[in-house]
């Protein structure tokens, strides 16, 4: 596995680590505690994010869930949520022109990695493919291609990004 600067964890990961149990749930734990803290957070989500994790605990009549999942969702040491910005939708529209089977929240999670220097993308859906690259007049800077690599919730791979924080 390539070296990670930033990670950036789809909603369905904070799930996992909320309601899942099991290994994966448990390393997911082990992987959020051997985070270092910093001003610039190592992970990384949107706050669309927010949204996605509070719709089924309030749709079940879950209020603690959803209260729990609202606070974590805040800007820390640990986690930075970025905000949904104008910059932020052109580029969802730039990733969904080029990736035709990217569905708009995807997208938005796509470019929020994008655009704040996230390398690797934690998800565990399949919908989003291995890795995305976006050119710099495409995600709206004047550096180099932007490229984020996916990688998915299993064990070998959770322990790995673990095994590299160690070395942080």
């Amino acid at each position: 596995m390539a070296a990670i600067s930033r990670l950036y964890l789809d909603t369905n990961i904070f799930i996992a680590f909320k309601e899942t149990g099991g290994e994966i749930g448990q390393l997911l734990v082990d992987l959020i505690a051997a985070v270092p803290l910093d001003d610039r957070p190592f992970l990384v989500t949107s706050e669309l994010t927010l949204a996605e994790l509070l719709t089924k605990p309030l749709s079940d009549g879950r209020k603690q869930i959803a209260e729990e999942y609202d606070g974590w969702l805040v800007p820390s040491r640990w986690l930075s949520v970025e905000p949904v910005t104008r910059e932020v939708l052109r580029t969802s529209a730039r990733v969904r022109a080029r990736y035709k089977s990217i569905k708009l929240p995807d997208a938005i999670h796509l470019s929020t990695a994008l655009g704040h220097g996230c390398s690797h993308l934690l998800t565990a859906d399949t919908g989003i493919r291995e890795s995305y690259d976006l050119a710099p007049a495409e995600h709206g800077t004047s550096h180099r291609t932007a490229s984020l690599s996916v990688l998915r919730p299993e064990t070998d791979v959770v322990r790995g990004i673990i095994a590299g924080l160690a070395g942080k």
